[in-house]
């Protein structure tokens, strides 16, 4: 209920003349892509002054990593397990920065820490945004990742390069269009599908991003082949990657 409850706080604060204090929620999967969604769409909805960070470790990582709707394809976990009848997560990921886009005149952006740089402008942009303002950030989960704790970084950098989890900032004081005010500045290779790395061939793929954590291990058999459950992911990514370059009208 943090969004609600930052509703109320926001709406003493202006009442005692305090408009000027930044106020800021922050929360996780649960928080904000699940049980805390409908609360944080009305926020969103009232055009409040009140900031939203949000740590997407696409599990339930204070519960114990099960799987939300922020889960990738394929991606094994809690309540979304690899087995004999089924093969991890199934559904799609829920999108929750392209879906707090849509609400009216509100500042939204995708992005990680390991893009110091674009997180930073994201903060200061939405801090002096005059109305409602989300940051969803990819947040690295160590042990439900299955990557080392020096790897936070490099995982993060990672995913977006593969676009398991492209970076952008949409503004409302750009312009009408959604094109205008939606950028995807940050991302390698902007205008392709895949980014190819210099003095390489093959492109950086989501497969590729799946096979540096453990919890795709199991989508990838003895010779290292991708599993279809996966490629079926990469698909699914690009096919979001596409629509982020529609809207941004360089597709």
């Amino acid at each position: 209920d943090g969004a609600a409850d930052a509703m109320g706080t926001r709406a003493r604060w202006d009442q005692r003349g305090w408009e000027y204090k930044t106020l800021w929620v922050i929360g996780g999967d649960g928080a904000m892509y699940d049980i805390g969604f409908q609360s944080l769409s009305r926020m969103l909805a009232s055009g409040m002054n009140i900031k939203v960070l949000v740590l997407d470790t696409q599990v339930y990582s204070n519960t114990g990593g099960q799987a939300s709707t922020a889960t990738f394809n394929a991606q094994e976990a809690k309540m979304a397990a690899f087995g004999k009848f089924g093969a991890g997560k199934r559904e799609r990921r829920k999108e929750l920065a392209q879906i707090c886009l849509m609400h009216p005149e509100v500042y939204v952006a995708q992005t990680t820490a390991a893009h110091i740089n674009h997180f930073y402008k994201a903060v200061m942009e939405a801090t002096d945004y005059p109305g409602a303002a989300v940051i969803n950030v990819y947040t690295t989960c160590q042990p439900e990742h299955g990557v080392p704790d020096c790897n936070s970084t490099h995982q993060a950098k990672l995913a977006v390069e593969s676009r398991a989890f492209p970076i952008f900032t949409f503004d409302p004081r750009r312009g009408e269009k959604i094109s205008e005010r939606l950028t995807l500045v940050g991302n390698p290779a902007q205008r392709e599908d895949w980014w190819t790395p210099p003095n390489q061939e093959k492109p950086v793929t989501f497969v590729d991003f799946a096979r540096s954590e453990g919890r795709f291990a199991k989508q990838f058999d003895s010779e290292e082949k991708p599993s279809e459950v996966l490629l079926q992911a990469q698909q699914d990514r690009l096919q979001n990657w596409r629509l982020l370059q529609e809207l941004a009208g360089i597709r």
